[in-house]
């Protein structure tokens, strides 16, 4: 029998960090089954939603009720999973700054060229 779980009453209404699903996912036992309720949950972070898609993939895990929003972003994730990363070659220069005060000029002098 599977277990349902409210996530809104675990997690909360906005799932803003990974952190967040990481300790939810310390009490969930490998040998249970579960549902995961997300009536409630209003919003996901890419990290979140990223870290739900690998307890969804570690545990058995079943989603149902999802806002319009949140199933967008958990359908963005999984949608990444199974694409290939285009990094595209940039000829931006790389500026060192050792110091804070290194870090301001450089940002001062780059925001009077914009």
């Amino acid at each position: 029998m599977k277990q349902i779980l409210k996530i809104a009453d675990f997690c909360g209404t906005e799932l803003r960090t990974r952190k967040v699903m990481e300790n939810f996912a310390q009490t969930l036992n490998r040998e249970n089954e579960y549902i995961f309720d997300m009536q409630g949950v209003e919003q996901i972070s890419r990290s979140a939603a990223d870290e739900l898609y690998n307890i969804t993939h570690t545990f058995q895990v079943e989603v149902i009720g999802t806002q319009p929003f949140v199933q967008k972003m958990l359908d963005a994730v999984t949608l990444g999973r199974f694409q290939p990363r285009d990094r595209h070659i940039s000829d931006t220069p790389i500026i060192e700054c050792p110091t804070m005060s290194s870090v301001c000029n450089s940002l001062m002098s780059n925001a009077a060229i914009v």
